[in-house]
């Protein structure tokens, strides 16, 4: 069974208030379509965009340098531990 053609007017309503913050769900009943088109739809747009692949490498930059912040912190924690443990004894 084909699949029903959305409207380019309904499309837009569907980006628009996916880009302001509406869940997905709740689009997808105010513009009386299945939440799977809506997910297509932002998702196709996102491509379009070519934001997913950027965002996506973005946020893996970032999560690195957070780990590494992390890391570090608990390498100097580490050290403060050992001197704390030496001065005891």
């Amino acid at each position: 069974m084909a699949r029903k053609k959305i409207s380019e007017t309904t499309r837009q309503k569907v980006i628009k208030a996916h880009a302001n913050g509406q869940s997905m769900r709740k689009i997808a009943k105010e513009c009386g379509v299945g939440l799977a088109s809506v997910h297509r739809i932002v998702k196709e747009k996102e491509l379009q965009k070519g934001q997913k692949k950027g965002a996506k490498k973005k946020v893996n930059i970032e999560r690195q340098k957070r780990i590494q912040a992390l890391e570090d912190r608990i390498a100097e924690l580490e050290k403060k531990i050992t001197k704390l443990g030496v001065k005891k004894r």
